[in-house]
């Protein structure tokens, strides 16, 4: 098997976000990183037992190069967590992942204060057109003469990423609450860890979103070192 066999069998496409860097535009149904601006009429900033949870981004998927198949009727995504209890116990339930197919159904969230560190950055979207699986997730078998140089060769790329192939931490990936990984859930996107914004899962961790291809349910699940 030729490297270019290799490319064509395990290469995907995915939209990266550049974070800040950029002057901000002025547009509130475009993608931030520590904002969620919209919402639908009659919904509400969440929260678990009474505390507000922390909005951790909005993306705009209207208007990105390349969208998963998966989610080719959603056209915004919001992400809310509970920060200390997200990161306590993955498997808590404080990760709230609303998620929109028309943008004209949406209004403006009433912004509420909620005590956080994370600091705010509008996000741009670019096309990755090669991104390719860790080696845990590689679905054949590879060559002995692309084994020492792999990473380097078929380059995963870490980030904020809509499709393509998430970024492993710790092996692959078992979707919560199930604890397997199973079948029926399909990766969808991840949000890295992003310093300049004071935000980590763990130390330099990844939070991954996968959704449920029989019961339409967003799955949630992250990995730290």
């Amino acid at each position: 098997m030729t490297e270019q066999e290799i490319i064509k069998r395990i290469s995907r496409p995915s939209t990266l976000f550049k974070v800040g860097g950029f002057r901000p535009s002025n547009d509130i149904k475009s993608s931030w990183f520590g904002k969620v601006l919209l919402s639908k009429e009659g919904e509400e900033w969440p929260s678990i037992d009474g505390n507000l949870m922390t909005p951790l981004c909005q993306i705009n998927l209207s208007n990105i190069p390349h969208k998963p198949d998966i989610i080719k009727d959603i056209n915004f995504i919001c992400v809310f967590v509970d920060e200390e209890k997200v990161l306590s116990d993955p498997e808590s339930n404080a990760v709230l992942i609303r998620s929109y197919e028309n943008l004209d159904d949406l209004i403006p969230l009433e912004q509420r204060e909620y005590s956080t560190s994370i600091k705010p950055f509008q996000l741009e979207p670019y096309l990755e057109e090669h991104d390719y699986p860790c080696w845990d997730d590689c679905p054949i078998s590879i060559p002995n003469d692309f084994e020492d140089n792999y990473e380097t060769l078929f380059e995963n790329k870490s980030g904020i990423k809509i499709g393509g192939w998430p970024s492993l931490v710790q092996g692959e990936i078992f979707w919560t609450p199930f604890n397997k990984n199973s079948e029926d859930v399909h990766f969808v996107f991840q949000i890295d860890s992003i310093e300049k914004a004071n935000w980590n899962w763990g130390d330099g961790g990844l939070g991954y979103f996968g959704k449920d291809i029989k019961t339409g349910n967003w799955i949630f699940t992250w990995q730290g070192y």
